[in-house]
């Protein structure tokens, strides 16, 4: 769970997130990247909560490399990213873990667009989209991994996976992780034999209730949406698998 400046919706998530029965142990692991208002006290009022581990960073590095620092401190089997508004459904995680419980599954993408959610701004809406069927074009013939929603924060992966890929990551916008990640993802192998597989792909319907600029919201649509463009082209043809 990645933090920077969140003080009006970090304890109501970290409760939701908390709540939720998850039938697992569980391990919630928060990077705070220098935030400057009260989001550090209200982590510290945390600390004694065995389930949480908390770090800090030095200097603000931004949303990516702080995700990437967050996933490689996970010990846990399956790891998942939330953020820390109230955006996202800790819940609809709940039923992402299951899918690994029940189906042959290596990565879960949650995908907004699979339920009717409200839609405050029809640019960001229409460069999610754009941006995810661009990114599907590179990755959907390596992996058959055709991705409705790349932006999307609730990636679900299993752990072993994802710490490997992590430490790679060079992404510093605050949204490049997702593209880079996805790439990633897509050209990954898991040693099965002498040729190895590329990952199973998966994603469901996810809960989305976006927020506004006034509310807090940090994505700015055609800077950060630019920026992705080049990303995934970056991204899909310089990684190697």
């Amino acid at each position: 769970m990645p933090v920077y400046n969140e003080e009006k919706t970090l304890s109501l998530m970290l409760d939701k997130v908390l709540k939720v029965n998850w039938g697992v142990d569980l391990e919630v692991v928060i990077v705070n990247d220098c935030s400057n208002d009260n989001s550090g006290n209200i982590l510290n009022s945390y600390r004694n909560n065995k389930k949480i581990k908390i770090l800090s960073n030095e200097k603000n590095l931004g949303k990516s490399q702080t995700v990437k620092r967050g996933i490689i401190a996970t010990t846990g089997d399956i790891v998942a990213i939330q953020d820390s508004d109230l955006e996202y459904e800790p819940n609809d995680l709940l039923k992402m873990l299951r899918q690994f419980q029940t189906k042959p599954v290596d990565v879960i993408y949650g995908n907004r667009f699979g339920k009717n959610n409200k839609v405050v701004y029809y640019s960001n809406w229409i460069g999610n989209r754009s941006l995810s069927f661009l990114s599907s074009c590179f990755t959907y013939p390596r992996a058959k991994m055709w991705t409705s929603d790349m932006e999307t924060c609730y990636k679900m992966v299993k752990g072993n996976i994802l710490r490997e890929i992590a430490p790679q990551i060079t992404a510093k916008t605050n949204f490049g992780f997702e593209p880079e990640i996805t790439a990633r993802l897509s050209k990954y192998k898991i040693k099965d034999g002498n040729q190895g597989r590329h990952i199973r792909f998966a994603q469901m319907p996810i809960n989305y209730s976006p927020r506004t600029i006034a509310e807090g919201k940090k994505m700015k649509g055609l800077s950060d949406g630019t920026k992705a463009l080049f990303e995934i082209i970056r991204y899909n043809l310089s990684v190697k698998g």
